[in-house]
């Protein structure tokens, strides 16, 4: 269901089903199955919300926590709504349902930064109309008008008197739907909870004692551990192996060979992990063996000499450029960077005759379950998915192969096996982030205002490696499985060919206030296999765009502050960050020795500016202090956001400062962190977080403090040397 449809629209199509009251979000459709955790004697009045006659109030978390603090922030809005204490509503990781599916996205998937977005109005509705079903419960046992009843935490009150809400649960299920404008949400006056930081998030407790379950905690009765050779160039297949007394080795059960490498199962992970070692493969190598770093430099190069696909024009586009007085252009260029979540990819598949059981750190539990059901050829519906907390997410656990993989192992086997992949399989496996190139031109007129913007952008795009993985999860049910699995089995060639992405394109033309303006796309894929990063196409378009703004405000001789305000008079929440932001950074007044830089960014709905405070001693570039102002509509969590900014910043910074995937006949050449480093606390900036105070509705928090973080670092290198440095990792020449 769209937010856009309104809590009236949203009342009117809740229903009641059998015996018990199911309010909440629609079924999509008419096989939809019953709620993953449905319980008895308890009330589940939405797949969301289940509430016990013992007076526990239970919510079942439809997104992925992998850090961003989304299990504080949809449980701050149910407790608003009821008037408790998030710290007392018991959260369970919501199994595969349709009721699930993240609107507007098709599936159900945490990713760009939409978890508090398109949720905040449906669970507070949720929330607020099992709210006046209590209080009707209440009022007809205890004989009192509804108007004198109020509820907080967990009790009704009435005159002097209180009573546990428990009592009045049994009831409450029994009751008819309100009328649409009987249901009113809390007042935003009235908040208690959202927009306050009142306690530590809720899921802090588990973290900090060990007791949080990840996905590479899971153990099961029978788990074996699994660990498997790949190709070292992605793609590749098996053509013979040696054991070399592998399987003799303690504790080893099994050599399998599966789609893509050779597998040791084993009582003990280590035990598999140094029989591996032992074996030696002759592969059979795809075609991205004949691919290194220096022909994608090439091919990019080459590929800006081609027209390209129009993506975007506004006013007379690139004619524009005839009539400005000033033109300048600039090439940008970034690499391949991988995710390097700290929890590597891991799984648990037990298959048992027609039905499995995946325990998963993943953001899509229905793709995760599609690919399950498509490797062990158990129908969907049949498989029960445990999602886990995520040690890092960032896109890549979005992506499923990990799960292909350990489905085929546990069918060749016949055991519940539990697959890890080590550091090195996680870099070097990885749906990367594109590398690309970009031709920028721009032109002033006599006043100096930006007339005319033109940019060529030359690189792969990721929703063909996207619909290669998801085919199957993002189907109907009521395709027939044949066409399913063909379908499946050639998402990228369906796709092939696929002339640009919105994410290839975003942010490199939407923020300023220009007359005319032109976007075109090469597609240049070299094979290496890419996914969503945290940020997306803003991870690089925010570096692209905002260095040349930087480069536009030299040319027009004015501080890059100044040029960057006279052309947001269309965009006034990216103005008013960018003010405050330097502002609070002291702009035009850096410290001795220190060099300031800034940017801003507009990304997932929210505006984000930061400025950076550097310094360079011998050709190394030190970020001291990152000042960063952030507009995301309503704050939830204020912790939260700050959070994430600061989380952004620190990844945006590692891959500016240091991320380089590189390919060497085809093999990624980094392994580990000593060649694929992050940054290190004492390398961190101080951060220093501002939030714009609104009454708009929330928008993403999870990405937008990442890319204007590069751009800032890489202006504020300009103003101590007067060197641009147009390519990620930024080194000094």
């Amino acid at each position: 269901m769209s937010l856009s449809q309104g809590r009236r629209q949203f009342l009117k199509l809740m229903g009641v089903a059998g015996g018990g009251l199911i309010l909440g979000l629609p079924l999509t459709g008419c096989n939809t199955k019953p709620y993953p955790f449905t319980e008895k004697n308890q009330w589940q009045p939405d797949a969301f919300l289940q509430f016990s006659e013992q007076g526990d109030v239970r919510f079942f978390l439809p997104q992925a926590e992998m850090g961003q603090g989304v299990t504080m922030g949809l449980a701050t809005l149910i407790a608003e709504e009821l008037d408790m204490n998030p710290a007392e509503i018991q959260i369970t990781h919501a199994g595969v349902h349709k009721d699930y599916v993240a609107p507007a996205m098709g599936a159900q998937i945490t990713g760009g930064s939409s978890s508090i977005r398109v949720r905040y109005e449906a669970i507070r509705q949720s929330a607020a109309t099992a709210k006046f079903l209590l209080l009707q419960a209440a009022s007809q046992q205890l004989q009192v008008p509804v108007g004198e009843l109020t509820l907080s935490q967990g009790q009704v009150h009435y005159s002097d008197q209180t009573a546990p809400m428990a009592n009045f649960v049994a009831i409450a299920a029994r009751l008819s739907l309100p009328e649409p404008e009987q249901v009113v949400l809390k007042d935003s006056k009235d908040f208690q909870w959202i927009g306050h930081d009142r306690g530590p998030r809720i899921d802090a407790l588990a973290k900090v004692t060990g007791t949080a379950e990840f996905g590479i905690d899971v153990d099961i009765p029978g788990l074996k551990r699994a660990a498997l050779k790949r190709c070292p160039v992605i793609g590749g297949k098996v053509k013979s192996f040696e054991t070399h007394g592998a399987e003799a080795q303690p504790g080893v059960l099994k050599i399998l060979t599966i789609d893509n490498g050779v597998a040791v199962l084993a009582d003990h992970y280590w035990q598999a992990r140094k029989a591996l070692n032992l074996i030696e493969v002759v592969w059979d190598f795809p075609q991205l063996v004949q691919v290194s770093s220096s022909d994608i430099e090439q091919l990019l190069t080459e590929g800006l000499k081609r027209e390209g696909e129009e993506a975007f024009t506004q006013g007379q586009g690139a004619e524009g450029l005839t009539a400005a007085r000033k033109t300048l252009k600039a090439r940008y260029q970034v690499p391949y960077v991988a995710h390097a979540t700290m929890e590597p990819m891991n799984c648990v598949v037990h298959l048992q005759g027609q039905r499995g059981e995946l325990w998963v750190p993943t953001q899509a539990p229905d793709v995760a379950q599609a690919i399950m059901s498509e490797h062990s050829g158990i129908d969907r519906d049949k498989i029960q998915v445990h999602s886990t907390y995520l040690g890092g997410g960032f896109g890549r656990r979005g992506f499923h192969d990990f799960v292909a993989e350990a489905t085929q192992i546990a069918k060749l086997s016949g055991e519940p096996v539990q697959l890890i992949w080590n550091r090195e399989d996680d870099t070097q496996n990885d749906y990367y982030r594109p590398a690309a190139m970009a031709d920028f031109e721009a032109g002033l007129d006599t006043n100096g205002q930006l007339q005319s913007w033109t940019v060529k952008r030359a690189g792969p795009n990721v929703l063909p490696y996207m619909f290669d993985e998801a085919m199957g999860a993002v189907l109907p049910d009521f395709l027939p499985q044949p066409m399913v699995e063909w379908a499946s089995k050639r998402g990228y060639g369906i796709f092939d060919g696929w002339t640009v992405d919105s994410s290839s394109i975003e942010g490199l033309y939407e923020d300023y206030t220009i007359e005319h303006k032109e976007v075109r796309h090469v597609t240049v894929d070299p094979g290496l296999r890419c996914g969503f990063w945290r940020a997306v196409g803003h991870s690089f378009s925010g570096f692209f765009a905002e260095s040349f703004m930087d480069e536009l405000a030299t040319l027009a001789g004015e501080d890059p502050l100044t040029f960057r305000l006279r052309h947001l008079d269309d965009n006034p929440r990216l103005k008013h960050v960018l003010s405050l932001a330097a502002e609070k950074a002291g702009w035009g007044a850096p410290k001795p020795g220190r060099f300031l830089g800034l940017a801003a960014v507009a990304s997932f709905q929210s505006y984000v500016a930061e400025v950076a405070e550097v310094s360079v001693d011998n050709g190394q570039i030190k970020v001291h202090k990152v000042t960063c102002a952030v507009d995301c509509g309503r704050v939830v969590n204020p912790d939260m956001v700050r959070t994430q900014m600061e989380g952004g910043i620190i990844y945006g910074l590692t891959a500016a400062l240091y991320s380089e995937i590189t390919l060497k006949n085809g093999a990624v050449e980094q392994g580990n962190f000593h060649d694929y480093p992050m940054l290190r606390m004492l390398e961190s900036p101080d951060i220093d977080v501002h939030m714009v105070d609104s009454e708009e509705p929330p928008t993403g928090v999870g990405e937008p403090g990442l890319p204007p973080i590069a751009p800032a670092v890489a202006n504020a290198v300009f103003a101590a040397t007067a060197q641009r440095l147009r390519r990620l990792p930024l080194k000094l020449a």
